[in-house]
């Protein structure tokens, strides 16, 4: 496993995020990351990144007692994947972040990934994150 040596190119860089409703978000009065709300992680990305692309990998389902939504955004609302619902966020799904991969996004500063749970809350799930991006001016 040569991952981490391979985390970066120069350039080019690939930062991984996970989301686990076992644990809380990294606000600054945390909360659960079950709770329908906004979930800032502790993973960021730094002031004039290029995002071009990225996908999601379901570690463990993403369930609920109804309609629950999960979307991801750095800058704006769904700017990385819109919000997408518990019946495709499935166990080992491989979900691309079709939001940025159709129009990448430059930040203005360094943002916070942030999970974004909707319409219901949640009561079970995770999923890594892989965002990839380059180095602007």
């Amino acid at each position: 496993d040569n991952f981490d040596s391979l985390a970066s190119l120069p350039g080019l860089h690939i930062t991984k995020f996970t989301f686990d409703t076992a644990a809380n978000d990294a606000a600054s009065t945390p909360a659960s990351n079950k709770t329908v709300a906004a979930h800032p992680l502790a993973v960021t990305i730094p002031d004039n990144a290029i995002v071009i692309s990225g996908f999601v990998d379901v570690i463990a389902a993403v369930t609920s007692n109804g309609d629950a939504t999960v979307a991801i955004h750095l800058a704006n609302a769904n700017d990385l994947l819109a919000a997408t619902g518990k019946a495709n966020l499935t166990l080992a799904a491989q979900l691309p972040m079709a939001a940025v991969i159709a129009a990448p996004i430059k930040l203005t500063a360094e943002k916070a990934v942030t999970v974004t749970v909707g319409t219901a809350a949640l009561t079970a799930g995770k999923i890594d994150g892989y965002i990839i991006w380059i180095e602007g001016a």
